[in-house]
């Protein structure tokens, strides 16, 4: 099978549909007798696989932006498939592959999160009237994506059920698969780093959905003395993420902003817990990673992360916006060492579920299925 993937964003990882569009170019040397190639805008060197397609920043700055890519990468796809022909198109990004979807029967879309699934009226009078709008726009496309392709690839249970419930499809279209990560030889944390400073890790680009403001409010109501790195935040938000510890005094913080892979995956394997209590999650990557590197990680029950989490046998989950049942979650990890081991070997275990290769097998599944 040939397999042509589209994904407007490659290059910089920092976040899941990120991730997997790399870990898929793997697929050619474990699986050689399929091919996969990457279409995509975000590549500044040539790659093997990897071919670019031209979106000037005066297309990228557009209001229409999503329209301009819609037909680019479709124009490009049908360039490369003269050369390379492929069986079947796939978009990490669902509604930019709407309209490949109206011209090529094998189109596949990617919803990786639940951001337009949202009913659009629910925004209204939280956002601009433009904002909504846009919104508004966005969710009719990738509803009608939903019913055009001729199949939905989603990351989670809890996406799968919640498209085939807001956009009215039919469950048959919507499979689920998901994200994978590559697996490493962990190593337990030794017992001092569960003694003050205790060092915590929070991951993500949007530090309002991921609840740091209660994390906050968390720790400052604990016992003990904290060390907080924040990564994945955009430089303009540091002089509100301070703001939120300016009356958390037994916390010291260092917000380290966007960092590749490599400072991310060594910030874990330094911290004593992974703590991100989030909003909303359509799965939560992240705390797989952390899972695999043996760190206990403490979250909210919401999106599909009690999918990873095996519904809180590997990890603590507790109900978004409540600072109290996380500062409860996060004594018991520190004061409970029985209680964390066991929950991370558990989540050792869990991890062999998303590994790299469970992940690629699966993808190919549900292509020739």
């Amino acid at each position: 099978m040939k397999i042509l993937f589209c994904t407007n964003v490659f290059e910089v990882v920092e976040n899941g549909p990120v991730k997997f569009a790399n870990l898929l170019l793997q697929l050619n040397e474990l699986y050689p007798q399929h091919e996969l190639r990457i279409l995509t805008e975000d590549i500044s060197a040539p790659r093997p696989y990897v071919h670019q397609v031209p979106m000037p920043p005066r297309w990228k700055a557009s209001l229409f932006s999503q329209l301009i890519r819609m037909w680019v990468y479709h124009r490009e796809a049908m360039r490369l498939r003269h050369q390379y022909p492929f069986d079947v198109l796939v978009y990490n990004n669902a509604l930019v592959g709407l309209w490949s979807a109206h011209r090529f029967r094998r189109t596949v879309g990617m919803i990786n999160d639940d951001n337009l699934v949202e009913d659009s009226s629910e925004a209204l009078g939280s956002v601009s009237l433009k904002n909504y709008l846009k919104h508004l726009a966005f969710r009719l496309a990738e509803k009608r994506m939903a019913h055009r392709a001729s199949q939905i690839i989603v990351n989670s249970d809890y996406l799968k059920n919640k498209i085939i419930t807001a956009y009215q499809v039919p469950p048959a279209k919507i499979q689920r698969l998901y994200k994978g990560i590559e697996l490493v030889q962990p190593s337990l944390p030794a017992a001092d780093k569960y003694q003050s400073p205790v060092r915590i890790l929070f991951v993500k680009n949007d530090y309002r959905r991921g609840g740091l403001a209660v994390l906050a409010q968390a720790l400052q109501v604990l016992p003990f003395r904290f060390e907080l790195v924040v990564i994945g935040s955009n430089p303009r938000d540091q002089p509100a993420i301070e703001l939120l510890f300016k009356n958390t005094e037994n916390t010291t913080l260092t917000v380290l902003g966007k960092q590749p892979q490599e400072i991310v995956f060594r910030e874990m394997e330094a911290c004593a817990l992974f703590c991100v209590p989030s909003y909303k999650e359509a799965l939560g990557v992240a705390n797989l990673e952390a899972l695999a590197r043996a760190r206990p990680v403490i979250t909210t029950q919401v999106g599909g992360i009690p999918e990873v989490l095996d519904q809180g046998t590997c990890g603590w989950m507790v109900p978004p916006g409540n600072a109290s049942a996380l500062a409860r979650a996060i004594e018991e990890c520190l004061k409970n060492p029985a209680l964390r081991t066991k929950k991370i070997q558990a989540g050792l275990q869990q991890t062999q579920r998303f590994s790299k290769e469970q992940l690629l097998t699966n993808f190919l599944s549900l292509l020739a299925s």
